[in-house]
C-alpha cells in the first residue's frame, strides 16, 4: 500500500505547481456561457439558436444566420431524393418573416416561414439521445399542421458525423416515412464564424462579443479542440505528477455523487416516496389514488406493499430508470395475473419474463453508457439540472400514473 504520508507530499507538489498556475492562466479566460455553466445546457444552447436565427432579433443579421445554418445543413444531402427539399431551394428562399418557436409541443426548434411555406424541425441534444420516438411524434405533428409546406427534420448533436446516414423514422404506418438529417456543432461553430467574418460590420460591439463568446465555448467544451500549448503544458504536468494526479481521478467517485444528487431531487418532490436506497439503486412510488388497490407486494428488500415501484439503477456506467413489479404476497394471484397480463400489453416487455417475480416492465436511460464520461464535467447543480429534466422527460412518471391508474380500476 502506498505511504499516505507520501501521497500528501506529491498532491501539495502538484498544488503549488507553476506549471499548474501557467495552465490555469491559458485555459482561464473568461466566457459568459462558461461563467454562467451553461456550456452543456441543451435548453440554453436552443435559446442562443433560436435567437441568432431569428430575423426580428436586434443582432442586426436578418436572416443570414438562419440560411447559412439550413444551408451547411443541406449542402451534402442536396441531391438525395428523400429529403425533398435542395440547396438551391434553400438559397432562393424568402425566410425573412421566419418564426421560431421554442419548446413548441415539446419541439426544440420550429421554424416557420408562412411565404415562403417552409417549416424546419430542429431536435438538439447535448451528451444525450432521443427517446419515445420523439422524432416520429415532431414529425407527425408538423406534417399534421403544415400539409402544403416544405419539410426539413434536423437532428443536431456534438458529435453528429456530416457524411452520416439519414436518420430513417416511420410514423403511424409504413407509408409515412421521414428522414432526419444529422447536424453537428462543428457545423454551427463554421457558420457562426462565417457569420462574424462577413457580417461583423452589421453587429454592435456588444452582439459581436457575445456570439464570440459562445463560438469559443464551443471549440472547448462542446468540440474539445485545445490549442497546442494547452495541450503541451497538459502532458508536461501529467508527466511530472503522474502519481498525484492519477489518486486524484481514482478518488473523484461520479458515481456516489450522482446516488447523492438523485437523492436530493426525489427527496425534494414531495409527492414522491422514498422506499429504499443505496448507491447502486434508489426505489421511489409517486404518492397518488391509483396505488391504492395495489398494495400486495412481498414485503422483502422494501419495507412497503406497493407492487409497482419506480426504481433509479445507479450502475458503472450508466443510470437507468425504469418502472418495476414485485413479487406478490401469498393470496393474491387473481390480481397479480390481472397485472401481469396488462403489463404484458402495455409494454411488451419480454415474454421470457417469469411471472411473480422481480420485473422491469419499462425502462429510460437517464445517462447512457455512451454520456457517462461527459458526465464527469458537470458541476454538482449542472448534474442535478441534467437528471431532473432527464427524469421528468423520461415518460415514466406519466406511463407509471396512467398504469397505477388502470389497474386501479380492475383490481378490487
Amino acid at each position: 500500500m502506498t505511504n499516505s504520508k507520501t501521497e500528501i507530499q506529491e498532491l501539495e507538489k502538484l498544488l503549488i505547481s507553476e506549471d499548474l498556475e501557467e495552465l490555469n492562466n491559458l485555459t482561464g479566460n473568461f466566457n459568459i456561457f462558461n461563467a454562467l455553466k451553461l456550456q452543456n445546457n441543451e435548453i440554453r444552447h436552443s435559446n442562443f439558436l433560436a435567437w441568432i436565427m431569428s430575423p426580428f432579433e436586434t443582432h442586426g443579421l436578418g436572416d443570414y444566420f438562419l440560411k447559412e445554418f439550413l444551408k451547411s445543413v443541406i449542402k451534402d444531402y442536396s441531391l438525395d431524393e428523400n429529403i425533398g427539399i435542395s440547396l438551391k431551394d434553400i438559397v432562393f428562399l424568402n425566410l425573412d418573416d421566419t418564426e421560431i418557436k421554442r419548446e413548441y409541443k415539446n419541439i426544440d426548434l420550429l421554424l416557420i416561414s408562412q411565404q415562403s411555406k417552409f417549416v424546419c424541425i430542429i431536435e438538439n441534444k447535448i451528451w444525450t439521445g432521443e427517446h419515445d420516438c420523439q422524432l416520429e411524434r415532431y414529425a407527425e405533428i408538423v406534417s399534421s399542421e403544415f400539409k402544403d409546406f416544405k419539410k426539413l427534420y434536423i437532428y443536431l448533436s456534438p458529435t453528429n458525423e456530416c457524411n452520416s446516414e439519414l436518420l430513417n423514422r416511420c410514423y403511424q404506418d409504413s407509408n409515412n416515412t421521414v428522414y432526419y438529417i444529422p447536424m453537428n456543432y462543428l457545423q454551427v461553430h463554421d457558420v457562426i464564424n462565417k457569420t462574424l467574418k462577413f457580417k461583423a460590420k452589421s453587429m454592435n460591439e456588444d452582439v459581436k462579443i457575445f456570439i464570440e463568446h459562445y463560438n469559443s465555448m464551443l471549440e472547448r467544451n462542446i468540440m474539445g479542440q485545445t490549442s497546442e500549448d494547452v495541450i503541451a503544458l497538459c502532458r508536461k504536468i501529467y508527466r511530472e505528477n503522474k502519481n498525484a494526479i492519477d489518486l486524484i481521478v481514482e478518488n473523484n467517485d461520479i458515481k456516489a455523487d450522482i446516488y447523492d444528487v438523485l437523492l436530493e431531487i426525489i427527496s425534494e418532490n414531495q409527492n414522491w416516496l422514498l422506499q429504499t436506497s443505496n448507491i447502486n439503486w434508489i426505489r421511489f412510488i409517486p404518492k397518488n389514488d391509483n396505488l391504492e388497490n395495489l398494495k400486495f407486494a412481498k414485503k422483502d428488500w422494501v419495507d412497503a406493499d406497493n407492487i409497482l415501484i419506480i426504481e433509479i439503477n445507479n450502475a458503472k456506467n450508466s443510470v437507468i430508470m425504469d418502472i418495476v413489479i414485485r413479487q406478490s404476497e401469498m393470496g393474491f394471484e387473481k390480481q397479480y395475473q390481472i397485472l401481469y397480463e396488462m403489463a404484458k400489453d402495455k409494454f411488451g416487455y419480454n415474454k421470457s419474463s417469469k411471472k411473480n417475480t422481480y420485473m422491469h416492465i419499462k425502462s429510460f436511460p437517464l445517462i447512457s453508457t455512451i454520456d457517462y464520461n461527459n458526465i464527469t464535467l458537470l458541476g454538482h447543480d449542472e448534474l442535478k439540472d441534467f437528471l431532473k429534466n432527464k427524469i421528468y422527460n423520461s415518460g415514466i412518471l406519466e406511463d407509471f400514473s396512467q398504469f397505477t391508474k388502470e389497474l386501479n380500476s380492475k383490481i378490487n
